[in-house]
């Protein structure tokens, strides 16, 4: 839908489940004379354009563009040069350009293809807004810059992942050596943003003689593309001036707080002496302190008030009169048994024995009773003693 004369243009309304803009077909919707230039409006669950397919919506004259709204539930694919989706204003306008509006689950550019609002003219820029999960740009480009004025400005949220190939470009520079203005804002927020070094991929918002615009990025990681103060042979982000005023970047990574989980480590050293108790009773030579002896395969805790850090078998301790057990008394060893002291004679074990009530006992002797026959819990202890 075009206007040459006075008057708004019409808009061009389109639902369908599929639409495709082929071989320099084109959907438009300008103006070249008094009156705005209508909108273009897709409802659709996939989109294609390639080899000069195209969607316009340009203004020539004072009145504004019209805006281009994609409702693409699945997939967009714009492939090849000269192929995309343009918002526009011309050489001598001075309206403003339309805006490009898209929402789809998968978008893909490559091979030359672009999304537009650039303005030739004297007018602001449009904007871009590009709501996707994955986002990939393979030798593609979304540009919203401007000669003379102020740059549009590109706004992207994705779900999942924006990737850089290729020299693709992200773009909202204004000016040249002839024409100032301030360059447009970009705005990122995605999981990921990945690009490859060595393949000159750049978001940039640079100007030649006014303020270079604003980068802003919201992202869990970044890979392949970084910061820098001018443009480069390598993957860059950019928001540079000529002769005027830098823009600036903001890299954020909005699951991380740096000060969360630190802790404040003590900056004073232990007075060793303090970790040990000096409390062990005093024997018959008042020069020599007590010891302690534990035996077994653990270990000792680090402070007598903790746990043990394994499972630790200890012997008998000796008692401090020099015995090395109790006194007899009942109830150990089993049914009515009892304990002896014990004897300065060391015998080899030969045997095990299990009483009724599971406790294994290494023997000096091996009865003679049949395995199966019942074990008296006396007769073990003793042997044990041995």
């Amino acid at each position: 839908m075009q206007t040459r004369a006075e008057g708004n243009a019409g808009g061009i309304f389109i639902n369908t489940n599929f639409l495709e803009v082929l071989n320099s077909a084109q959907i438009t919707a300008s103006t070249f004379g008094k009156g705005d230039a209508g909108s273009v409006e897709i409802s659709s669950k996939t989109f294609e354009a390639n080899n000069g397919g195209t969607i316009n919506n340009r203004t020539s004259t004072q009145f504004p563009a019209g805006n281009i709204i994609l409702n693409v539930t699945d997939n967009i694919t714009l492939a090849g040069l000269d192929t995309g989706i343009f918002a526009n204003t011309t050489e001598g306008s001075t309206g403003k350009g339309g805006s490009i509006i898209i929402d789809p689950t998968n978008f893909i550019i490559r091979d030359g293809a672009q999304i537009s609002v650039n303005s030739d003219g004297e007018g602001i820029g449009g904007d871009i807004e590009l709501a996707a999960g994955f986002l990939t740009l393979d030798n593609g480009t979304i540009s919203a810059q401007t000669r003379s004025n102020t740059g549009g400005n590109i706004a992207l949220n994705l779900q999942d992942v924006l990737v850089l190939r290729n020299n693709s470009q992200i773009s909202s520079t204004a000016g040249d050596e002839k024409f100032g203005g301030d360059g447009g804002n970009i705005s990122i927020n995605s999981p990921f943003i990945v690009a490859f070094p060595n393949e000159d991929c750049d978001i940039t918002a640079n100007a030649f003689e006014g303020r270079g615009g604003n980068v802003d990025i919201i992202t869990q990681g970044i890979f392949g593309i970084q910061p820098r103060s001018q443009t480069t042979l390598q993957s860059d982000i950019t928001a540079s001036s000529e002769t005027g005023i830098q823009g600036e970047i903001s890299v954020t990574d909005p699951e991380i707080n740096p000060s969360q989980g630190l802790i404040e480590l003590p900056t004073g050293l232990v007075d060793r002496s303090n970790q040990i108790a000096q409390i062990c009773p005093r024997g018959v030579n008042a020069q020599q302190l007590s010891e302690f002896y534990i035996t077994g395969k653990g270990s000792l805790p680090p402070s007598p008030l903790d746990m043990l850090t394994g499972t630790v078998e200890l012997s008998r301790l000796a008692t401090l009169d020099g015995e090395s057990v109790a006194e007899v008394r009942e109830g150990r060893g089993g049914r009515g048994g009892r304990i002896y002291k014990e004897s300065q004679e060391v015998v080899e074990a030969r045997g095990f024995m299990k009483t009724e009530n599971g406790e294994i006992y290494l023997v000096a002797q091996t009865p003679s009773a049949a395995p199966s026959a019942t074990i008296s819990n006396t007769a073990c202890v003793q042997a044990s003693q041995k």
